[in-house]
């Protein structure tokens, strides 16, 4: 029994004595120095990309942007991204560094064009005053694997991916590929607005690219309800990269292709899976309100499918607003589908010296599974919107009283929305997707 203890004492000595040796700081280095030697060998891992590094950044006001960035030992670093044509092909060079705050972090100090998505001037490139695309140009690296590198913005969270890119992607993306790319896709989507995969189980499952909100969705009908999965994109140079993956059942991707003979395609498996335009649309309009679009612009000149109560309604709200010095312009109707809201402009012109009047209606609105829509003013409008509350009467009391159907309609320009008035069928709209101004 003596020895039996004295041998558990021996193998406790052992053990305590391997944990001090572990824990020696002499041996491990200090926890300055594990940091400092972490961030020295992220550096490395940046300058150590002979063709540089494609980088897709998510901020948080939504959708994707592609940049090409290669890093110097001295501390510079050279970017383009698509945020305009000019940074698609001018190079910009600025300062980066490496910092421990709470994480390993990157830090790009000195101005470049990710500062542009932050920047506070709504005139810049859109976003909110302030406060700009809520975006970085601080980061706090994830995690590293293979060529891929994952990071996350320290003041907004924004996902940073960088993965290196190979001497053919280096070569297209210096000479302005994705300029090229974005054209391409933009014609396409103009030919083809709809577009499907077609599953093994026979479904048509719709793809739908939202190129103003940089948005790819994935939708289908289960049963009475919409299975969508939308997540941002940005472009690359064959194609776009999507943010998250997308499924359906055993159809998995992250990526969208674009080859040279103007398809769209995904890879599953190894398995090329083409995406199917059709001349039709897959899902009704207004179950892809969101998805695809937000907002109705009817405008000044007359489109197919205004009914004539509708072109007379019109044709005297004109007149109306005539006599108070300004003419109708565009109608547009944005709708919020999160908070389910509704905002109704009416653009006018001066007269005059052709300037711009905005009235705006406030409205809340439901919807049923069927896809009617029903308005209710939430707020009682003030300045140019009561000022001309009377002159837009002849629409008003449609919009205000009844209920409508949002539809596609098929015209020789294409396909647009049409809005028909539910109890008086014969007063019906038509408008473009997306807002002219």
């Amino acid at each position: 029994m003596r020895m039996k203890n004295i041998f558990i004492y021996i193998v406790a000595l052992i053990a305590i004595a391997a944990c001090q040796h572990e824990d020696d700081p002499l041996l491990m280095g200090r926890p300055e120095e594990r940091m400092e030697q972490i961030l020295k060998d992220y550096r490395q891992q940046l300058v150590d990309a002979p063709s540089g590094w494609k980088g897709y950044l998510f901020p948080g006001s939504g959708g994707g942007y592609s940049f090409y960035m290669t890093f110097s030992s001295e501390g510079r670093v050279t970017m383009l991204a698509d945020i305009n044509a000019d940074c698609q092909v001018k190079p910009f060079e600025s300062s980066f560094r490496m910092e421990a705050v709470q994480r390993p972090s990157l830090f790009f100090d000195t101005y470049s064009y990710l500062h542009i998505l932050s920047d506070p001037d709504p005139d810049t490139v859109g976003g909110a005053q302030g406060h700009g695309l809520n975006s970085d140009f601080e980061f706090a690296f994830e995690s590293t694997q293979g060529d891929t590198i994952k990071l996350k913005g320290n003041q907004h969270g924004s996902p940073l991916l960088l993965i290196k890119a190979t001497a053919a992607e280096s070569e297209a993306l210096r000479r302005g590929d994705l300029n090229v790319l974005q054209k391409g896709i933009v014609g396409y989507k103009d030919k083809s607005p709809f577009t499907y995969l077609q599953s093994r189980d026979g479904k048509r499952i719709n793809t739908s690219f939202n190129l103003d909100t940089k948005t790819f969705s994935l939708s289908f009908k289960q049963a009475d309800s919409l299975n969508i999965q939308t997540t941002p994109f940005a472009y690359t140079t064959n194609g776009i990269f999507l943010q998250k993956q997308v499924t359906y059942k055993d159809v998995t991707f992250h990526e969208v292709f674009y080859d040279a003979s103007q398809k769209f395609y995904v890879m599953v498996d190894g398995e090329r899976i083409n995406l199917v335009p059709s001349a039709d649309p897959i899902l009704p309009l207004h179950l892809l309100l969101g998805i695809d679009f937000t907002t109705v612009s009817v405008p000044f000149e007359p489109l197919p499918g205004w009914s004539p109560l509708y072109t007379n309604a019109r044709l005297t709200i004109h007149n109306s607003l005539l006599a108070k010095g300004v003419g109708l312009s565009n109608i547009e109707l944005a709708f919020n589908p999160k908070n389910k809201t509704l905002t109704l402009d009416v653009f006018m012109r001066a007269v005059g010296d052709g300037g711009y009047y905005l009235g705006r209606y406030q409205y809340a609105y439901t919807k049923s599974a069927d896809g009617v829509f029903k308005f209710t003013r939430y707020e009682e409008p003030t300045g140019n919107a009561k000022f001309i509350e009377e002159d837009m009467a002849p629409f008003l009391y449609y919009f205000n009283s009844s209920r409508f159907r949002m539809e596609y309609l098929k015209t020789a320009d294409g396909f647009v929305a049409q809005l028909k008035c539910v109890e008086s069928p014969s007063f019906y709209f038509s408008g473009n997707f997306g807002s002219a101004f």
